[in-house]
This record gives C-alpha cells, sequence and structure tokens, in this order.
C-alpha cells in the first residue's frame, strides 16, 4: 500500500484501535509497566503465591510495634557492580510503578560496612531497598522489602 491510498474504513478502525491499545499499555502502569514491575508484583504477592522475585529469597517478617511486611534478598560477590546495578533497578522500580513519596532519611546508621537504603511511601506500604556489604560473610546483599501500614 502506498501512503497516498485511501484506507477503507475496516482498516481505518483497525487501525485507531491498534494505536490506542499502543498508548494505554505504555502509560498504563497495571498493563504497560508489567514486565517492568515484576519484582514489586512479586514482593506484594509473595504470600498469596510463595513466588519470590527471580533470583531472591523471600520471607515474611513481623516488625516492631507488629508491623507485618516482607523482605527478598539477593546475594553477591562482596561489592560486585551487579549488586549496585540491582539496587538501582530496584529503586527504579519501585519509583515507576508505585504512586507516592521517597522518604527523607535524617539519621546514618551506626554499620561496620557500607549500607544504604531509600523509603518509599505509598498510601498504605512502606516499601524499602537496600544494599549492604558483608565483610565478613564476603558478601553484598540487595533487599526489597514492604511493610503493610494500619
Amino acid at each position: 500500500m502506498r501512503l497516498n491510498d485511501k484506507l477503507t474504513t475496516k482498516q481505518t478502525a483497525k487501525v485507531a484501535v491498534v494505536c490506542f491499545l499502543g498508548i494505554v499499555m505504555a502509560t498504563s502502569p497495571e498493563s504497560g509497566f508489567a514486565g517492568l514491575c515484576d519484582r514489586v508484583i512479586a514482593l506484594e504477592n509473595y504470600n498469596t503465591t510463595g513466588f519470590s522475585p527471580k533470583g531472591a529469597m523471600c520471607e515474611p517478617y513481623v516488625g516492631l510495634v507488629n508491623v507485618q511486611g516482607i523482605s527478598c534478598r539477593w546475594e553477591f560477590p562482596f561489592r560486585d557492580a551487579e549488586a549496585n546495578r540491582t539496587f538501582n533497578d530496584l529503586w527504579t522500580e519501585v519509583t515507576r510503578c508505585k504512586d507516592g513519596t521517597q522518604k527523607q532519611h535524617g539519621s546514618s546508621v551506626n554499620h561496620p560496612d557500607s549500607y544504604v537504603q531509600k523509603e518509599f511511601i505509598t498510601s498504605d506500604r512502606l516499601y524499602r531497598v537496600a544494599q549492604k556489604d558483608k565483610g565478613q560473610i564476603n558478601r553484598t546483599l540487595v533487599f526489597l522489602s514492604l511493610e503493610l501500614r494500619n
């Protein structure tokens, strides 16, 4: 078909539907970013499905004041560049896939090796992404966790 050929009504309708679906898929966090939100979705559904995000080990926990949560952990060789990439990718995924605000930290953490943590607050959940270098076990751990807020 040449550019100046006219489309039939049926062809025009098909093109319009395909364009519309493409726009919806590209702009909707629930559908368009589904592949880009896999780890957050797996974390949120862990208690129901028992499935961890790829490469992670997850477990539920009870925190201070009986707060319920789930934490997933990835392990890497000590100070491996892949750990940094995973930390940054997880933070990007949380902020892209959830509607909320970043919590600002004013206090430091007393930790013998390096430690960094970011928190993201939604209306009913607190998401954390953390990276811990553990010299004694020669590993770097990256965590993605959520707490259900009351």
